[in-house]
């Protein structure tokens, strides 16, 4: 439900730069919060596995760090309005949005691994990261309410046990009304 209203609101907001910008606002603070934790710098190559209409992660990421971002997203609609966006704003240059799913993109040529709150299924495309990734690389992962994980595919119990030793958690100091915490994972 929250994922289906999510896709509505982003696709009609999506056709306007005013709503783009103010429903970024949003996400401000949240990537803000990620971009610290994963130490993200404009040298790093970032890949956001789910952008929807409106890659806000995405342009957030490059308006704080000047990093190049590659979004991709497994809805063709979705993909086709989050290209209109980059473009109209002007960012086309530092953002490449493509269809693909997180479970199957190659995820060689990026740093940092960026996984929305809304990507299903989370643990494929986790476990599928996890085994391709690089040493050092850092995956970022949004984590839902407790009261809202039924809504959202979640990460298991079990892969949160099993990577124990890779994983961060931090609590964002914000007022984010669908996230509990931020996940990040380093390979080491």
């Amino acid at each position: 439900m929250i994922p289906a209203c999510t896709r509505f609101i982003e696709r009609n907001f999506s056709k306007s730069n005013f709503l783009v910008n103010l429903y970024g606002l949003y996400y401000k603070s949240i990537v803000r919060n990620e971009v610290k934790l994963a130490n993200i710098k404009n040298s790093d190559k970032v890949l956001c596995i789910g952008g929807g209409p409106i890659p806000s992660t995405a342009i957030e990421v490059v308006k704080q760090t000047d990093a190049s971002v590659h979004v991709i997203d497994m809805d063709r609609k979705a993909v086709e309005y989050a290209r209109n966006v980059v473009k109209r704003l002007g960012l086309d240059h530092k953002i490449v949005v493509d269809q693909d799913r997180g479970e199957e993109v190659d995820i060689s040529p990026y740093n940092v691994i960026h996984v929305a709150l809304q990507v299903t299924p989370k643990d494929k495309v986790l476990n599928h990261i996890w085994s391709n990734c690089k040493m050092g690389d850092r995956i970022i992962v949004r984590m839902p309410k407790k009261g809202l994980r039924h809504f959202y595919s979640n990460v298991t119990e079990g892969f949160i046990n099993r990577y124990s030793n890779y994983i961060k958690f931090s609590s964002p100091r914000l007022n984010a009304n669908t996230l509990d915490k931020i996940l990040l994972m380093v390979k080491g």
